[in-house]
């Protein structure tokens, strides 16, 4: 006689294995999915540890009123970018120097307290990345100067002891002022064509009779000369001086150098890339 209850019972039992192996074989094969998607999330994503900022020179001895050069590395990421700081402010101030975007470092014109002037250079992508240099500011206690050494020899620059420095005409920092307020930038001023501004400029030998001027077409940037109360100084005694200038309409979109001369002296000192003429809307 057949069974029928137990030939029911075995197939119940087939299905329920077989139901059980394909559940057990989806968990298996979505938890191999997770694992292969989160792989290639964290793969896909630059991780911020791996990022490595590196300056030089790590330390240098820089005189007053003079310049070096920084140069930055950022590996780990393709964002290079990064953001100067000298003693502890983004751009510098007057105080302890001015460095630009690119780490053009120009020293105070007198020698800060303490002496030693922290250079940062940070990630944009990770600010808890950055490295840093040591400048310690010196007063400069003799100079190259033009020397004659002989009768129809050319001039040859020897470390002498003058009696005093003649001070050097040197732009440390360019801004733009609103209403009384000036302030330089890192990366100098912006004006849109069309536009007007008053730049502010602090340095060295910055006196009335030194002459301002835009780098490009004269045709691009009109320049009123300053005078009178334009010639100031900063809260250290550092020289600054405003003038206004218009950008006409018509001007190409670009950096410009800010400029200045001292036809007395025959010295020139410029900004590089100090004033931006800006797309609108840039």
């Amino acid at each position: 006689m057949i069974d029928l209850q137990w030939i029911l019972h075995q197939m119940m039992s087939g299905v329920w294995r077989m139901m059980r192996a394909s559940v057990v074989t989806r968990v298996f094969l979505g938890l191999g999915l997770g694992v292969l998607l989160l792989t290639a999330a964290c793969s896909s994503s630059p991780s911020k540890s791996e990022i490595v900022v590196t300056v030089s020179p790590t330390t240098a001895y820089i005189p007053v009123s003079s310049s070096l050069q920084f140069a930055a590395t950022v590996s780990g990421t393709a964002n290079a970018l990064v953001v100067w700081s000298a003693g502890g402010v983004a751009g510098g101030n007057a105080t302890v120097g001015f460095i630009s975007s690119n780490g053009f470092y120009r020293a105070p014109a007198a020698v800060p307290s303490p002496n030693q002037v922290t250079i940062t250079v940070t990630s944009q992508f990770d600010g808890t990345k950055f490295a840093s240099a040591t400048a310690t500011i010196v007063k400069p206690s003799s100079g190259a100067l033009p020397v004659q050494v002989a009768s129809g020899q050319a001039d040859s620059n020897i470390n002498v002891q003058p009696s005093q420095l003649t001070p050097t005409l040197s732009i440390y920092g360019a801004g733009t002022c609103s209403g009384s307020s000036c302030s330089t930038a890192a990366t100098g001023a912006q004006v849109t064509p069309g536009g007007s501004a008053t730049i502010y400029v602090v340095g060295s030998g910055l006196v009335p009779g030194t002459v301002y001027s835009i780098s490009g077409p004269a045709t691009d940037v009109a320049v009123t000369q300053p005078s009178g109360s334009q010639f100031s100084q900063t809260g250290n005694g550092t020289p600054s001086v405003t003038f206004d200038i218009t950008v006409s309409a018509g001007a190409v979109p670009g950096p410009r150098n800010i400029m200045v001369s001292n036809p007395a002296t025959g010295e020139l000192s410029a900004f590089v890339g100090g004033l931006l003429i800006a797309s609108p809307g840039q």
